[in-house]
C-alpha cells in the first residue's frame, strides 16, 4: 500500500503562483566527449521548470538557490548537479550503452534507440512526475524538450493545452495526435495516470509520414500496463493532497477603500477569501493482474475525488480498464483486447466569482438583511446586491445561488489480431470503437442578480448542452 500526503500550491483563475525560495539564474554548457549536445533537457528536479540546450549546447535557466539540475539526453546517462549558489555549470554526459539498446515504439513498429534517426523521447513510469497527478498530460510536464503543457487557472476540470514544437498550423488542430495502445485519435481523458506504462513522443516531421496530416503537430504514443507474472497479484495505492491559494491579486483593503473615497457601506469583507477554499484530492487505485497459460490479463479500477480552490468546483471520477492478450493456433495467432470506461461528474463553478471578488466593494455586506437596503434582501435570495451599478454582482451570491455541472462518459474498446505467416512476415488487423457523451447544465436562480435577472421581468435561466459523438 502506498499512501502519500502532500501540500501543493495551485494557480486558479486570477491567482498567481508564488515561490518562497530565492531564485537565481544559472547558465552553462552540456556536452559529451565529442563536443556540445544541442537539444539536451535541463530540468530543475522536482518541478516542471526546464529548458533545452541550443545548437551550441548552451542553456540558461532560473532556479531556486538550493535546486538540483537534472540533465538528460537520449543515449546518455542522466546526470544530476546541485546548484549550490553557482551561476555557471558545465556538464559532460556519458554514453549509456544499455539505454541505446532499449526498444522504443515509433508508430510503425519498434526500434532500438541507437537506430532511431528521428526525434523520439521515451518516458517510463520511473521518469514520470510524482505526486498526485490527475491527468496523463501532467506526467510529462517539464520532461520533454519542446513540449509545453499548461493549465491556465489550475481548473481541475480543464484538459489543459498541449503544444509540441510551438504552433504548427492556423485554424486547424494544433495539439499532438494521441495514440493509446495502437488506437489512433484516442482521448487522454480516458486514461488514468496510474494505468500508464510508458509514453513515447514523436517530435519531428517523420510523424506526419506515419500518421498523415493528423501527425503534423507531433504524436504522443501511450502504452498502458499489461498483465505479467504467472501468479495473480493485487495492487492498491492511495494518495491525498491539499491545494491552497499561494498569492492573490493585490486589491484594496476595506480601510484603503474608505481612505480613497469609496462608498462606505459599513462592512469589511475579503471577497476572494469568501469564494475560495482549500481544495482536497483523494485518489484510490485498485488492480489485479496475472497470466494463465497463453493468456495474460490486467484489470484496474480508479476513483478520484477532486475539489478545486474555487468553491463548488471539482469532480468525482471513476475509471476502469481491462487489457487481455492470448495466443492460439500454436502461437501463430496473437489476440489482444483492451477496453476502458471513464465516468466523470463535474462541478465547474463560476470563474466570474473570482473576477467580481477583485472588483466588488470590500465594504459591502454579504447578506442583504445586514445592509442599509434591507428591503431588497428577499428579491435577491437574501444576498446584498448594489443596484444601479454597471457590471457589479455579489461574488458569494454567484457561487451559492447558481449551479454549473456536467457529466462526461467515455468508452473505448479495441481488438488486435496478428497472424505469423513466417518468422519474418505477419498479417495484422486492428479494430477499435470510441464513444463519447457530454451533458452540461447551467442553472441560474430566479433570485440571482447574476444572469438570473432578478432585477428584471426575467425570472431564472437554464442552459442545457448535450453532445454525443464517436
Amino acid at each position: 500500500m502506498k499512501i502519500t500526503l502532500l501540500k501543493s500550491f495551485m494557480l486558479f483563475g486570477a491567482f498567481l503562483c508564488f515561490g518562497i525560495a530565492q531564485a537565481q539564474e544559472v547558465s552553462g554548457t552540456v556536452s559529451d566527449a565529442n563536443g556540445p549536445l544541442p537539444g539536451a533537457s535541463v530540468v530543475e528536479k522536482g518541478t516542471t521548470n526546464g529548458t533545452q540546450t541550443d545548437f551550441d549546447g548552451n542553456f540558461t535557466i532560473t532556479v531556486s538557490d538550493n535546486a538540483t539540475l537534472v540533465i538528460s539526453y537520449i543515449g546518455y546517462s542522466t546526470t544530476e548537479v546541485a546548484v549550490n549558489g553557482q551561476s555557471t555549470i558545465n556538464i559532460t554526459l556519458q554514453e549509456d550503452a544499455q539505454a541505446l539498446d532499449e526498444v522504443v515504439i515509433v508508430g510503425y513498429g519498434s526500434q532500438n534507440k541507437k537506430e532511431i534517426t528521428s526525434a523520439v523521447v521515451q518516458l517510463d513510469a520511473e521518469e514520470f512526475n510524482k505526486g498526485v497527478v490527475n491527468s496523463p498530460a501532467q506526467l510529462l510536464q517539464g520532461k520533454v524538450a519542446g513540449l509545453t503543457i499548461s493549465n491556465r487557472g489550475g481548473d481541475p476540470n480543464s484538459n489543459g493545452t498541449i503544444r509540441l514544437r510551438g504552433l504548427n498550423t492556423i485554424g486547424a488542430n494544433t495539439e499532438p495526435l494521441v495514440v493509446v495502445d495502437g488506437v489512433i485519435g484516442a482521448s487522454l481523458n480516458n486514461i488514468d495516470p496510474n494505468d500508464i506504462q510508458n509514453i513515447n513522443v514523436l517530435k519531428d516531421g517523420s510523424a506526419a509520414a506515419i500518421y498523415g496530416s493528423r501527425g503534423s503537430s507531433g504524436v504522443i504514443l501511450v502504452t498502458t500496463k499489461k498483465g505479467t507474472g504467472e501468479a495473480t497479484s493485487f495492487e492498491y495505492s492511495g494518495q491525498a493532497s491539499v491545494s491552497s491559494v499561494a498569492k492573490t491579486v493585490d486589491v484594496m483593503t476595506p480601510a484603503e477603500f474608505r481612505a480613497a473615497g469609496g462608498v462606505d457601506l459599513g462592512f469589511s469583507n475579503d471577497w476572494l477569501d469568501l469564494v475560495t477554499q482549500n481544495g482536497t484530492t483523494y485518489v484510490n487505485n485498485f488492480a489485479v493482474s496475472g497470466s494463465s497459460g497463453n493468456t495474460s490479463y490486467r484489470v484496474s479500477a480508479n476513483f478520484r475525488n477532486v475539489d478545486g480552490i474555487l468553491q463548488n468546483s471539482g469532480f468525482d471520477q471513476f475509471n476502469t480498464r481491462a487489457n487481455i492478450s492470448t495466443s492460439i493456433l500454436n502461437d501463430k495467432l496473437k489476440i489482444g483486447f483492451n477496453s476502458s470506461l471513464t465516468n466523470r461528474k463535474s462541478e465547474f463553478g463560476f470563474y466570474e466569482a473570482l473576477r467580481y471578488g477583485v472588483l466588488y466593494n470590500p465594504t459591502a455586506p454579504v447578506n442583504g438583511a445586514d445592509s442599509p437596503f434591507a428591503f431588497n434582501a428577499a428579491q435577491f435570495g437574501g444576498y446584498f446586491e448594489a443596484l444601479g451599478l454597471f457590471d457589479s454582482f455579489n461574488p458569494v451570491s454567484i457561487v451559492e445561488q447558481n449551479s454549473n455541472t456536467g457529466r462526461r462518459t467515455e468508452f473505448l474498446a479495441g481488438v488486435d489480431l496478428k497472424y505469423a505467416l513466417t518468422d519474418n512476415i505477419s498479417l495484422t488487423a486492428t479494430y477499435s470503437k470510441q464513444l463519447n457523451r457530454n451533458n452540461n447544465r447551467q442553472y441560474y436562480s430566479p433570485t440571482s442578480h447574476f444572469r438570473g435577472e432578478a432585477a428584471s421581468t426575467i425570472k431564472g435561466r437554464a442552459d442545457v448542452f448535450n453532445d454525443d459523438y464517436e
